[in-house]
């Protein structure tokens, strides 16, 4: 044995994890396998869109502002509430769907 041929190995991730690296794997056109070896060794997949155009970077910069201001107000408490904005939303979810996990 050379070494060189490719065999199975195992790694832990959650469900979420693997969804995400299943989906960025279909858009760069690659299996997971392929998928996570080319960005666990910094290589860029082929068809994968890893940094914005030039343009779209600009368009993300001139957001920032406005994207703080929007991330400032959620994160501020609510009078009479106690409680951010992110916070009541996170407690009303909690109303509607108990937690399973102690």
């Amino acid at each position: 044995m050379t070494g060189d041929r490719a065999r199975q190995r195992t790694y832990y991730c959650t469900v979420k994890q693997q969804a995400i690296i299943a989906r960025r794997a279909k858009k760069a056109g690659m299996s997971r396998s392929a998928f996570m070896v080319a960005c666990a060794l910094h290589d860029e997949p082929s068809g994968a869109e890893l940094m914005p155009a030039p343009e779209e970077h600009k368009a993300l910069l001139d957001h920032l502002p406005a994207t703080a201001d929007v991330v400032t107000r959620l994160m501020a408490p609510v009078p009479d509430l106690d409680m951010s904005v992110l916070d009541a939303l996170e407690f009303l979810c909690r109303l509607k769907t108990p937690e399973t996990d102690p």
